[in-house]
């Protein structure tokens, strides 16, 4: 049985799988995209009609979306298991993976607003000369999937000062307000044991440790904690050891230049009291009176 990867060095969809595919130990053909075109070669169309990473192709089988593909190999190598025996913990750690991809409120929107707001807009100004509008959104249209060049477009042309960074900043707040509460009384997401929804979001929490904004979790002792236990395990070699030294140095550069606004910003929604879970919900996991 053979099983090929296509992916990308920083994507953080892929980097997910790759955590996967060693901590069940599998071995793996990659093929690395550059995202530069590649994408939206009609050969990797006809695999990924939404041109983006990652693909997982097991013999004949083709599997798009990380989180699929994640449950798609648990399914299929299950040993060692990565989802919970429990009915309940696997439907938590589903919720729990839910929370990266549902909709505008999704953490994997946020992440990626901070990600180009801080960091990768720099890249497409460099190659546009300029940040003038006029010259910068024809770069943008070059480079970016249409699926996300809408929502992002305003973090790449205004930067940190763009209100969808304030947005996606208060949306990583609750969500490690959510992580830490729930974290205080169980080891892992799913409860007990290390799940698929731990594995998930790994790579988003190394982004937001080289953007900078690992503040987000300073005074969150539980959360600091789970992440350190993460990055303890040898699995998680598979999103440092991708990283192209440059985009490292990007991201720490530029979160390092921004650190002190992005601080204030993190101080200013914890004296104000941002609510717990999405839209002011209690927080997640625990409104269900389960621990």
């Amino acid at each position: 049985m053979t099983l090929t990867l296509f992916h990308h060095n920083s994507s953080v969809c892929a980097a997910k799988v790759r955590i996967a595919l060693a901590e069940k130990g599998r071995e793996w053909e990659s093929r690395l995209m550059t995202l530069k075109g590649d994408q939206f070669a009609p050969e990797y169309l006809a695999l990924n009609p939404a041109a983006v990473v990652p693909t997982l192709v097991h013999d004949d089988a083709v599997i798009v979306e990380s989180n699929v593909i994640l449950e798609y190999l648990d399914d299929t190598f299950p040993d060692p298991p990565l989802r919970p025996a429990r009915p309940a913990e696997r439907a938590r750690m589903r919720l729990w993976m839910d929370e990266l991809e549902q909709g505008e409120k999704s953490v994997h929107k946020a992440v990626s607003v901070l990600t180009y707001a801080i960091a990768y807009r720099h890249h497409l100004i460099a190659e546009a000369g300029s940040e003038a509008p006029a010259r910068l959104l024809p770069v943008i249209k070059r480079n970016m999937n249409p699926l996300s060049r809408e929502w992002l477009t305003p973090a790449v042309l205004h930067g940190i000062a763009s209100d969808s960074f304030r947005l996606a900043m208060e949306r990583m707040y609750r969500l490690c307000t959510d992580f830490d509460a729930w974290l205080e009384s169980n080891a892992w997401l799913a409860g007990g044991a290390h799940s698929l929804a731990d594995i998930a979001f790994v790579p988003y929490l190394i982004r937001l440790e080289l953007l900078g904004v690992d503040g987000l979790w300073a005074d969150r002792p539980h959360v600091a904690d789970w992440y350190a236990r993460l990055n303890a395990r040898a699995s998680t070699a598979e999103v440092w050891d991708w990283y192209h030294a440059d985009y490292v140095g990007t991201l720490r550069e530029r979160g390092a230049a921004h650190r002190d606004e992005t601080a204030e910003m993190i101080a200013g929604l914890r004296n104000a009291g941002c609510p717990a879970g999405p839209d002011g919900r209690a927080p997640f996991g625990i409104r269900d009176g389960t621990r």
